[in-house]
């Protein structure tokens, strides 16, 4: 019996084929949710920088008063500051950032803003920034990654 062997070669291409693209298609959703955890960082930063030089002369003399604690920041004007640079729209207590198309691509929870004073200023911010996993267009899971962005002074003589 002779049996028809002429396909069968082609067969383990394919499937290799098939795995290859799939390993590319992880690395591209990996590179994907990296570039957005450092974007959202830098803009952190930025708008976290901003807050601070607008704010100097108060928290200064906040922490000259003794008060080493969050409560004479105002958080909502830092929240409303971080919300219009980085486009996030408020929706129950978490901050969409929206694509062109209105989809919401990731989201973060609400910041928490605070300072510490130990021979310098220590301004903070942390949230968790939510990443969706998708494949063809469906959200298999979403990856939690906690974000904190400090910027220290210290008083130079």
């Amino acid at each position: 019996m002779l049996e028809n062997k002429r396909g069968e070669g082609y067969v383990q291409v394919c499937v290799l084929i098939i795995v290859i693209c799939m390993i590319l298609s992880v690395f591209v959703t990996f590179a994907g949710a990296v570039n957005v955890v450092w974007l959202t960082k830098r803009n952190s930063q930025t708008v976290l920088e901003s807050y601070l030089m607008k704010n100097s002369i108060e928290i200064y003399n906040s922490i000259k008063q003794g008060n080493n604690d969050a409560d004479s920041l105002n958080s909502g004007a830092f929240i409303s500051d971080l919300s219009d640079f980085c486009t996030f729209v408020k929706v129950g207590g978490y901050y969409y950032h929206r694509d062109e198309n209105g989809r919401n691509e990731y989201y973060i929870s609400k910041p928490t803003v605070g300072f510490t004073e130990t021979g310098k200023l220590r301004l903070y911010m942390s949230y968790d920034l939510y990443v969706p996993i998708c494949f063809d267009n469906i959200t298999i899971s979403t990856a939690k990654i906690p974000i904190t962005v400090k910027i220290d002074l210290e008083e130079r003589y």
